[in-house]
């Protein structure tokens, strides 16, 4: 087995945070350096460490990535998804943040933006325009 397919099967575990203001949602670009998905736009997400919840994994990932507090509003609907590096089980949580002036952590992200719907769905990347898409449907719950 080549080590594509070792990680092709690997699966992991992560929460991602949908922050919403009005019409808009905060997405960031992954910097350069990160092992997964460099240089991908993505919502913010961690893992979620052994033992941590969820719940625990995205608010202490804002605070890391965005350095920002926020409140989760509603947990939506798990779903799942593959790329070259795995296979992706994501708990994604609806989040408001208590100021809209975020900024990203350059380790982290090279950059973020609050974009509408329309534009999120026009944003380069599979991952992402995959995760869109099961996102559009729960959302519509």
């Amino acid at each position: 087995m080549n080590s594509q397919n070792q990680s092709q099967n690997k699966t992991y575990c992560v929460a991602s945070a949908i922050i919403k203001n009005g019409d808009k949602y905060f997405i960031a670009k992954r910097a350069d350096t990160k092992k997964f998905a460099p240089g991908h736009w993505e919502f913010i997400s961690g893992f979620i460490e052994e033992a941590e919840p969820a719940e625990q994994t995205i608010l202490r990932e804002l605070k890391e990535e965005i350095n920002t507090e926020g409140a989760i509003e509603k947990t939506l609907n798990v779903y799942h998804f593959g790329d070259t590096d795995g296979r992706w089980i994501v708990v994604p949580f609806l989040i408001t943040v208590k100021d809209s002036n975020i900024q990203t952590n350059p380790a982290e992200h090279s950059e973020g933006r609050w974009v509408t719907w329309d534009e999120l769905e026009q944003m380069p990347g599979d991952d992402l325009q995959e995760q869109v898409g099961k996102l559009k449907i729960i959302l519509a719950e």
